[in-house]
């Protein structure tokens, strides 16, 4: 006999090992293999998001952007349309007033707009307030307006730039001391980080303000304030833009900029009383909004009819939808969709809103 102790084989443990093992073996073999065939997703960024490139566009037709200066309470307190390229031969310039009111619902003043990663941006309403292209939003406040100053190395006193009153004339020159390199350019917009915010990429947005600044170099500026009234709106006074002004001098300042028929932007209806009572025109605009358009109020006087009227450019397809969709909303026949045949036909839709068109119970 042997003097050493027996002692059983352990099965149970090694049956529990063996488990382990291979329940380890699968885990990992699913793990792997989601790793190939779901590959990490990338991180998101602080750079705004946008489409693809579209520029340059300059060589087709005028190019615009926004430029808006804020103050230390992040209200838009500076602001002016800019347009280069094209066969214009000149660079535009149109300032806006901080109180303009917008083609919003409820209306908002453009000094309540949020950069061009918020909810209620500018872009959208001046497209339909102004009948014109807006490509781009350059949004910069206080601190990255007074870094893009810096950056010119221009004598221009900083507190004095930025006061509404002061930007006209402080604009031009930071511009023109703007470097024409767009590498440069990007490297500033890398620079300001989120105190630059823009609705396109920093390579786009660097590409059209360099554009501007050789631009401003090479052509004359032609600048007008947009005509506008200003009215009493409780507290605070709002700035209504003249529509028949307004759209003579949008058309001189951005001639190849305007919205033209099948453009990708919002359907634009400019919405005329033609008799109609002022509640049914306000009934008239929300339904409109409703539907998805952008409507802005053309209050200039008006010859009265009995019946409403739609009109639409032409008889294309796109258009003939446009104004069928706008009869729609209102209520209105099919009939009431007509070609505008008048000295400067409306780019989507125009409705002449008559007496036939009743409030809402």
């Amino acid at each position: 006999m042997s003097d050493h102790p027996h002692h059983p084989f352990p099965w149970r443990v090694t049956a529990i090992v063996a488990i382990v093992v291979v329940v380890a073996s699968v885990l990992a073999g699913i793990l792997l293999n989601r790793d190939r065939v779901e590959p990490a997703q990338p991180q998101p960024t602080s750079a705004p998001s946008a489409a693809a490139s579209q520029l340059p566009l300059e060589e087709q037709r005028q190019v615009t952007m926004l430029l808006t200066v804020r103050d230390a309470d992040r209200t838009a307190v500076s602001n002016v349309l800019i347009g280069v390229g094209g066969s214009t031969g000149f660079v535009a310039e149109l300032l806006l007033p901080r109180e303009l009111l917008l083609p919003t619902v409820p209306p908002m003043r453009l000094q309540q707009v949020t950069d061009p990663t918020g909810q209620r941006t500018a872009e959208q309403p001046l497209e339909t307030l102004l009948g014109v292209q807006v490509d781009a939003i350059v949004d910069l406040d206080r601190l990255a307006w007074s870094g893009l100053i810096d950056a010119t190395g221009s004598r221009v006193d900083v507190d004095i730039a930025q006061r509404p009153g002061s930007f006209p004339l402080v604009l031009d020159r930071v511009l023109l001391g703007l470097p024409a390199e767009q590498s440069t350019i990007g490297e500033l917009l890398t620079g300001l980080g989120s105190m630059a915010r823009t609705t396109v990429t920093n390579e786009d947005a660097s590409y059209l303000i360099a554009l501007v600044a050789r631009e401003l170099r090479a052509q004359d500026v032609r600048r007008a304030a947009l005509p506008v009234v200003y009215l009493r709106s409780g507290p605070e006074r709002v700035a209504v833009a003249d529509q028949a002004a307004s759209a003579v001098v949008v058309a001189e300042l951005f001639p190849e900029a305007l919205l033209q028929p099948g453009h990708q932007g919002q359907r634009r209806v400019v919405l005329q009383r033609a008799g109609a009572t002022v509640g049914a025109a306000v009934d008239a605009r929300l339904r409109l909004v409703a539907a998805g358009f952008g409507v802005v109020e053309d209050r200039g006087p008006q010859a009265n009819s009995q019946t409403s009227a739609i009109y639409v450019p032409d008889r294309s397809p796109e258009a003939m939808a446009a104004g069928l969709d706008t009869a729609a909303a209102l209520g209105l026949p099919a009939t009431a969709v007509a070609v505008d045949t008048g000295p400067s036909p409306v780019v989507d839709v125009r409705v002449a809103l008559g007496p036939d068109v009743l409030l809402t119970p």
